[in-house]
């Protein structure tokens, strides 16, 4: 029962931090998973540390598959969603995706000089 004019805060809500380098994703995780949660924290539903140590082990073990297991080169490009759900005081993070995208050499030098050709014609 919530009183009237109380917003009803989700349980789940999605996320999505965006093409970044695998060197900087977890400070970009960081910062998506505390903005999704910006209202749990000023209602006083989460806590911002306890929040914080979950996505800090995250992080560590998503450290620990891209670049100590798999060998991802920091300079790759990474894109993470998935949904946040709550649970009391507590979170969890549930249908996690990670997509990676590898530099193509080839392609990236026959755009680079398809495209400067066009810019070299004269209009």
């Amino acid at each position: 029962m919530s009183v009237e004019g109380e917003q009803q805060l989700p349980n789940e809500i999605s996320f999505k931090t965006g093409p970044v380098r695998a060197s900087g994703y977890a400070i970009k995780l960081r910062r998506v998973v505390n903005a999704a949660l910006r209202e749990h924290y000023k209602s006083k539903v989460l806590n911002p540390k306890k929040v914080n140590e979950y996505v800090t082990n995250l992080n560590k073990t998503l450290y620990q598959i891209l670049i100590d297991r798999l060998g991802v080169p920091k300079d790759l490009v990474v894109d993470i969603s998935g949904k946040i759900v709550t649970s009391g005081d507590s979170i969890q993070i549930k249908d996690v995706e990670i997509t990676l995208w590898d530099k193509d050499e080839l392609l990236s030098r026959s755009v680079t000089k398809e495209l400067r050709e066009k810019l070299e014609k004269p209009a």
